[in-house]
């Protein structure tokens, strides 16, 4: 485990534990993907709990831990208003957080999978209608894939990523569906 360090990294998962912790997962710039448990993040006068939202790009402090660092301090650089108020938007951003999740080992840096996840963000958060946002994740579905080293699916226009990503992970995704 490494020692305390300062980074910047989207929100893609988090979990509630005990009365009033968090086990947060980070795509970071710098770390790649890494866990972190948020102490007391889900009291009510905590100054960390708003800024550990799913799909909030964090700069943020870590200090170590025992078995997982912990997150000292966080700060909300961007939250996507508009992906948060669009459900289609969250179901493809959702979608695509738990295949990094389940596809991208912790620990290993990977600064091209963290700046084109923002980017990806930041196009659909602009995204002005359904269409456009599907053409947008599928296209960032097929970069994940050849990224990560996989071949494209035999007709890569109309195949259905969705599945495609759930023979991979050998995991159903629950997120939803990376649509045409």
């Amino acid at each position: 485990m490494r020692s305390a360090f300062l980074d910047i990294g989207i929100v893609i998962r988090s979990i509630d534990s005990g009365e009033a912790d968090k086990f947060i997962t980070i795509l970071t710039e710098n770390h790649g993907l890494c866990n972190f448990i948020g102490r007391g993040a889900r009291r009510m006068n905590s100054k960390k709990a708003p800024h550990l939202d799913m799909l909030n790009l964090v700069k943020f402090q870590t200090n170590k831990g025992e078995n997982t660092n912990y997150l000292d301090q966080a700060e909300t650089i961007s939250f996507y208003p508009k992906i948060k108020t669009d459900l289609t938007k969250v179901s493809l951003c959702m979608t695509f957080c738990e295949i990094i999740f389940n596809t991208i080992p912790l620990e290993v840096e990977d600064r091209e999978v963290f700046l084109s996840l923002k980017i990806f963000l930041d196009s659909i958060e602009n995204s002005t209608d359904k269409k456009e946002a599907n053409r947008l994740s599928r296209q960032f579905g097929l970069y994940l894939l050849r990224h990560l080293g996989y071949p494209p699916p035999k007709s890569p226009n109309t195949d259905n990523l969705t599945a495609y990503f759930e023979t991979i992970m050998s995991k159903k995704i629950v997120s939803g569906e990376i649509r045409v």
